[in-house]
């Protein structure tokens, strides 16, 4: 083997110094670099399964760290600090539930068969989750679900105005957008009319195709909900899904179609993992992807490889004069409803479940603060409050308009001072909060125009914060005699640990997170403290 130094011409390789084709082993081979005013050469991996998720949502490649914003696996129970549960019970008897299997791991929403049309078990995050500009949300989950045609399954990231979600009903499939934008049937018309000028219902068939033969959304359904006048879903039906419709050989049956392209066939009743990434911009749109077998792949991959594969994307840019969505801050949801006669109880199970934001940055925060008030003869036996900070139930803007706060608060600073030796304790969600009177303090005012925070100190006008009781303590501090301290908090608040918000589930009327800074003197029996907040909000 010639030897070979850097920077320096060696070997001469032509006619005289032949080189075998083919792989050989080392000590028959030579190092080959490419010329640098050549093109580079391309290289096929042979070896790894294609997968169809290397690029997100807007054809970039995944090269950047994914900003993980939730994970949960229901190991012990479902946890109720993450998970709303949504139960119905009659005549004393639960006829929907959410149960969780202990020997699974998993969370259940079960339709009993004495449950009435209409009534529900669901399960959904109370926190919405934050869309981030220009960067692609990705939601991942496991299920496994019943299927009968008396039960409609909803699982993906949606609420009750807006989302993109899968709809099972017995062994239909359904990928739904839903939006809250305005947007309604008559938009997707184009001049076409035989089924209305103003339909709550259009649906994209072979007549409408032969009128508008450009058309690429044929299949589509469009429909106004009907409890929610303002709301639009469009529908699209698994068989004019444009990817991967995963029907294996049974396409006719299954989707009234064979489709060569597909390769295996989609168990419902089997636990997949589905995948929904979506963006935002106003239009880009979402894909829906399954994890699944690949029954055949390059070089004779055999059925034990998996890969993500695409079933549909539904893209939004530039075809409709609407958002694609009203509001892109959306909860992970998983909901199943009765709609006839059940031939016996019908459920889906979530296992586990992940948010992520390809690229996502958790350092980009506006930032406020407050002050708390100066209190006097603070005592050795009680804490007393010297600020309470809370969620809004709604930010109003600086033209006077109100809407339903979705931001999250993370408190990031946090100073005091004493005039003795002092704790400060901060409390999420007291049980009672009560002012001098004892009556339950619920005016707080707005620490500006677009925070999502409002507060009351023990100073306030009216309605002031006296007492409290209950609640979960995040964390204690200690301050000398007359001393002073700074405390970063952002060991205790981030994406994956505390933070404040209101619920996505929380009803009209209801603000959202509670958060007291109080104070005890440790051996002084009067003592003065006071101390100050500052937070950041996306």
């Amino acid at each position: 083997m010639a030897s070979v130094e850097e920077g320096v011409s060696v070997v001469s390789v032509g006619r005289t110094t032949p080189v075998p084709a083919g792989q050989n082993t080392s000590a028959n081979s030579l190092p080959v670099v490419v010329a640098s005013d050549q093109t580079p050469i391309p290289i096929l991996d042979n070896l790894s399964a294609p997968s169809q998720v290397r690029d997100d949502l807007l054809g970039i490649p995944r090269v950047q760290t994914p900003l993980a914003i939730f994970d949960d696996t229901n190991l012990v129970d479902i946890n109720p600090n993450v998970w709303a549960v949504s139960e119905q019970t009659t005549a004393g008897a639960k006829v929907t539930e959410v149960n969780h299997l202990l020997n699974q791991s998993a969370a259940e929403c079960r339709l009993k068969v004495s449950a009435a049309n209409g009534n529900v078990a669901s399960l959904v995050t109370k926190q919405a989750w934050p869309y981030q500009t220009g960067r692609i949300t990705s939601a991942s989950f496991g299920a496994a679900l019943s299927t009968d045609t008396s039960a409609i399954i909803e699982y993906g990231m949606f609420d009750a105005s807006d989302g993109y979600f899968i709809r099972v009903v017995g062994t239909s499939l359904f990928y739904v957008r839903r939006t809250s934008s305005g947007e309604r049937p008559s938009d997707h018309l184009n001049g076409y009319t035989a089924q209305g000028t103003d339909p709550t219902t259009f649906t994209v068939d072979t007549a409408v195709l032969a009128a508008q033969p450009n058309r690429t959304d044929l299949g589509t359904i469009y429909n106004i909900i009907s409890s929610s006048p303002n709301v639009m879903e469009e529908i699209v039906p698994r068989q004019y899904w444009n990817g991967d419709k995963m029907v294996g050989e049974n396409g006719t049956a299954l989707v009234g179609a064979p489709q060569s392209s597909s390769i295996h066939e989609l168990s419902l009743t089997n636990l997949c993992m589905a995948r929904i990434e979506y963006g935002w911009y106003g239009g880009t749109g979402s894909r829906l992807l399954f994890y699944v077998p690949e029954d055949a792949n390059l070089g004779g991959a055999i059925a034990r490889n998996a890969r993500w594969v695409i079933a549909h994307n539904l893209n939004c840019s530039d075809r409709i004069a609407f958002p694609s969505l009203g509001n892109p801050t959306l909860p992970m949801q998983f909901r199943i409803e009765k709609s006839g006669t059940l031939s016996s109880d019908a459920y889906i199970r979530k296992y586990g479940a992940q948010i992520s934001i390809d690229g996502g940055d958790a350092e980009k925060l506006s930032i406020f603060s407050q002050d708390g008030a100066k209190v006097t003869g603070v005592g050795t036996s009680t804490y007393k409050p010297l600020l309470a900070i809370r969620i809004k139930e709604l930010i109003t803007n600086n033209q006077g308009e109100s809407k339903r706060c979705l931001l999250r608060a993370f408190p990031l600073l946090m100073s005091m001072v004493s005039s003795h030796r002092a704790q400060f304790l901060m409390v999420k969600n007291p049980d009672t909060i009560t002012d001098s009177s004892s009556a339950a303090v619920t005016t707080f005012t707005s620490s500006g125009t677009l925070s999502a925070i409002e507060f009351n100190t023990p100073d306030s006008a009216s309605n002031a914060i006296a007492a409290f009781t209950g609640g979960e303590q995040l964390a204690s501090f200690f301050t000398g005699d007359a001393d002073a301290t700074t405390e970063s908090l952002t060991d205790l608040f981030s994406y994956a640990r505390q933070y404040l918000t209101r619920e996505a589930t929380a009803s009209t009327g209801t603000a959202g997170d509670v958060l007291v800074i109080a104070a005890r003197s440790i051996e002084e029996a009067s003592n003065t403290c006071k101390a100050s907040l500052t937070w950041g909000q996306r």
